[in-house]
């Protein structure tokens, strides 16, 4: 284990910024991510990543940065206990968190800090950002709107990596739910969001990574359940309409990928679909149960698209719905 204080860049920007970077078992991208937070220009920045005891090439790749960041690498309870232990960690004015396979753009801190100076009523800011692949190729522009309270409540318009807070935001409103693996990032968002208006800065900071191990593609039945749970949370035991779809869809992909005899896997996509689906009707948010009654029809042919594909991306594979 090693941990030493990242050597401070001369800032154009005033106030410093803390990175943290929960990780485990990405060494084939964590050197991008730290070098796109390392190379920003005109910060002060704090890298701290929280490795969950990687067995790859992940804690070589931290040695050789030992100077420049903090790190630490052991067996952990999962990212979101990761998370919170490297902010606890930090002692910058300005926090964001990147998984150890987004990056941030050049710029991306200087621009964010130059903001949160000339507007110190702000507490949070968000920009655009895009989706890359492995081979960090733009697959598409991830689906970023302005700030609407009522419009996040039903759908996660905000990309992770593109968001950034003051640390008064952690001393009000605490640390991310250990409770989540997948949607802790929009659970932190609505809770904030429900006090705070955030600020939406028009320019493009961040990319989020989608690939084949990437945790919310390889488990998006698991992630799309988190963001039901918390979606429950924030609609009074309700759920908008298009997760409820989105989640039936995922169960049904899951049992196509166990292969079978073709009308076998009709049926077992259609069963599936249909119990999920029927399953959360009742918990519906008012007005949305037209939607499910035209969406009865199961989406097969596109499931068995989707589950073919190697990274099966569209924009309606993102967790945004």
């Amino acid at each position: 284990m090693q941990s030493r204080m990242a050597r401070p860049t001369t800032p154009a920007v005033t106030g410093r910024f803390s990175v943290i970077v929960p990780s485990f078992q990405q060494g084939e991208f964590l050197e991008r991510t730290v070098q796109s937070i390392l190379g920003q220009p005109g910060v002060d920045v704090e890298v701290i990543v929280q490795d969950g005891g990687s067995t790859d090439q992940s804690v070589d790749i931290l040695k050789r940065y030992a100077d420049r960041l903090q790190w630490e690498s052991r067996p952990d309870e999962g990212q979101t206990m990761a998370l919170n232990d490297g902010l606890q960690k930090a002692t910058g004015e300005y926090v964001c968190y990147l998984n150890s396979d987004d990056v941030l753009y050049p710029g991306a801190l200087q621009e964010v800090g130059a903001f949160f100076a000339a507007h110190p009523e702000v507490s949070v800011v968000y920009g655009h950002a895009d989706v890359i692949d492995d081979r960090d190729r733009t697959i598409a522009a991830y689906p970023v709107e302005p700030w609407n309270y009522a419009r996040l409540r039903e759908t996660c318009f905000i990309c992770q990596p593109a968001c950034f807070f003051r640390r008064t935001v952690l001393d009000r409103f605490g640390l991310f739910d250990p409770a989540l693996h997948y949607a802790m990032d929009y659970e932190y968002w609505l809770r904030v969001g429900a006090v705070e208006p955030f600020h939406f800065l028009d320019k493009k900071l961040a990319a989020t990574r989608h690939h084949g191990t990437a945790k919310t593609f390889c488990k998006s039945r698991e992630a799309h359940h988190d963001i039901i749970f918390v979606l429950r949370r924030y609609h009074n035991g309700r759920v908008p309409p298009h997760w409820i779809i989105a989640y039936a869809r995922r169960c049904g992909e899951d049992r196509l990928r166990e292969g079978g005899p073709l009308p076998l896997r009709w049926l077992k996509f259609v069963f599936t679909y249909w119990f999920h689906l029927l399953l959360l009707a009742p918990k519906v948010t008012p007005g949305g149960a037209r939607l499910l009654l035209r969406k009865l029809g199961p989406p097969y042919p596109s499931a068995c698209q989707r589950v073919q594909e190697q990274l099966g991306y569209s924009k309606g594979n993102l967790l945004t719905e």
